[in-house]
């Protein structure tokens, strides 16, 4: 739980060493009646930034659940979160630790697309099944709008697209309704309509074939 009383970036959380996490709540009440706006960003274990919200704004009083579905980080992961206003904030962060699987692996993908080439995100690997749960999206650009495409590809090469269209300048959000089931050698791909400003983050569990 934090009052943010700085409008310096945060740390709320890092991942450990070891360990996968799952963010299960990341719960925001503005608490001093004035409406004011806030970014989140994920830097990961190699100090790459990653955008989450960028500048979004949250009414006076109001309380905001951030996500829909659990995200998962990855280890070294470090979630920050920054309020552009101090003492106007409280934050709740409810996250899940667990050990990192071998067999049954749960894997957070980041990516910040700086080209507009067809970028191939994960592929399932070999005697492997994998569960893609969670597609976030992220637009850091507040003045542009940016159009996106997911495609996923079967084991020979054929694209079907999971995802396409526009998303508003400054706009993030949930792009899965439900968990997609890939098989081996299938691969996620994503080409940006623009270079620089396009966020995606991807949770996927990956699980040994049965039988």
């Amino acid at each position: 739980m934090y009052n943010l009383s700085t409008t310096n970036a945060t740390t709320v959380y890092t991942v450990p060493s070891e360990k996968t996490a799952f963010i299960n709540s990341l719960r925001l009440n503005e608490i001093s009646g004035n409406a004011t706006s806030w970014d989140v960003t994920i830097t990961d274990s190699s100090a790459n930034v990653f955008s989450v919200y960028k500048s979004y704004a949250i009414a006076a009083g109001q309380e905001q659940e951030l996500f829909s579905r659990n995200w998962i980080l990855n280890e070294g992961d470090i979630l920050k979160f920054t309020a552009a206003t101090a003492d106007r904030l409280v934050l709740h962060a409810s996250i899940l630790e667990r050990d990192q699987g071998v067999n049954n692996k749960f894997i957070a993908k980041h990516n910040d697309y700086t080209t507009t080439d067809e970028t191939t995100v994960y592929t399932v690997p070999a005697a492997k099944k994998a569960i893609l749960s969670e597609l976030w999206f992220s637009n850091d650009d507040t003045g542009n709008t940016i159009a996106v495409t997911v495609k996923m590809y079967n084991s020979e090469g054929t694209a079907f697209i999971l995802s396409e269209g526009t998303i508003a300048a400054g706009t993030s959000g949930e792009a899965m309704a439900r968990p997609q089931i890939m098989d081996e050698s299938e691969a996620i791909k994503v080409t940006a309509g623009t270079a620089n400003r396009l966020h995606t983050h991807f949770s996927i569990l990956e699980i040994g074939n049965p039988g």
